[in-house]
């Protein structure tokens, strides 16, 4: 059953459960290292941001995705100190641009004070206003290519170890379509993350109310649903390559951890707005829910999963920056080991 145009008016406005990014001031942009990735991507502007010469913002010339992207890369505390070294990498995948893009971690979390006391490489790419982290199908190709699959696991991996000295050693962390990301990069692209976690990821697109946050989403960003992966009915079979839930069984040897709540308040809601309330329950409780059945799943294939479905609780930050709290130290020991 295709969704209602009204139905998914509705949606798009509950999807705004974030607000907009405060600004933050950076220094004037610079050329980017003299590094390419195999398709020709690259590097072409670094901004520091607020005169902290560890925190750059890269504009990146993305091949894949027919345009430019937007990256915000954390440096070790000694990068500059010892030029020879090369560094593992935990990338942070945000969600929707509603969910506040590449800039959206550091915005909102202490990842910058987490970086302090790390030898890793702190990646945060964007992903479009709905890039899903997949490569679209059938997106006009007057416009772009959209392919942010190849850009989050292809393109920026080469480009952060060719032009950044990453060692190639990597986990993946992501909030919302970021926890989507993160699940499905590591099935569809195996090797390229070690730790792949999802913080109330949309694991299960191709299920019922999968379909139905899916097709929202996109029409969110004024997208057409169908330019993802086509109809669900007529190409159900690419929905489903695209589906965690679905493949699971490819996430063996990746260490995995799942978390979400139930959409109901809880403990870190006291101070959400009134009117973002009633979104950030509904889309917890999707997400939620697809995050239990992505648990089931992988309990019943013997994949080994650490979930912490927690309860009361909804779509907003304040569960997130603890979920990376409970993280980080493992996420660290996996890409330093």
């Amino acid at each position: 059953m295709r969704i209602s145009a009204r139905w998914l008016r509705c949606a798009a406005v509950l999807l705004a459960v974030a607000g907009t990014l405060p600004g933050t001031a950076a220094r004037a942009a610079t050329g980017g290292p003299d590094a390419r990735a195999d398709d020709g991507s690259h590097v072409v502007a670094e901004s520091i941001l607020d005169g902290d010469a560890r925190v750059l913002d890269l504009t990146v010339r993305s091949t894949g995705v027919g345009g430019y992207a937007m990256v915000r890369l954390i440096l070790p505390r000694d990068w500059a100190a010892e030029p020879e070294r090369k560094w593992p990498a935990v990338y942070l995948l945000a969600g929707e641009t509603r969910l506040q893009d590449y800039r959206g971690w550091s915005a909102n979390t202490d990842v910058r004070r987490l970086a302090d006391d790390a030898d890793v490489l702190v990646v945060m790419p964007g992903a479009g206003p709905a890039g899903f982290f997949t490569d679209w199908w059938n997106y006009g190709k007057d416009i772009a290519l959209n392919q942010w699959e190849t850009f989050t696991a292809v393109e920026l991996p080469q480009l952060v170890d060719r032009g950044y000295r990453g060692d190639g050693r990597r986990a993946a962390a992501g909030l919302s379509l970021g926890g989507y990301g993160a699940i499905e990069l590591a099935a569809r692209r195996p090797g390229v993350f070690r730790y792949a976690a999802s913080y109330s990821g949309n694991l299960n697109p191709a299920g019922p109310t999968g379909e139905l946050l899916t097709d929202a989403i996109v029409a969110s960003a004024h997208l057409d649903p169908e330019a993802l992966w086509g109809d669900r009915r007529r190409e159900s079979a690419r929905w489903e390559a695209h589906d965690p839930v679905v493949n699971a069984d490819r996430l063996r040897g990746t260490e995995l951890y799942l978390s979400a709540g139930n959409g109901l308040p809880g403990p870190l809601d006291a101070q959400l707005p009134v009117d973002v309330l009633p979104g950030a329950m509904l889309l917890e409780f999707l997400c939620g829910g697809q995050t239990t059945a992505m648990a089931g799943r992988l309990r019943a294939l013997g994949v080994p999963v650490t979930a912490d479905l927690y309860g009361p609780g909804t779509h907003q930050w304040a569960y997130w920056q603890e979920e990376l709290h409970k993280t980080w130290p493992r996420m660290l020991a996996v890409v330093t080991s």
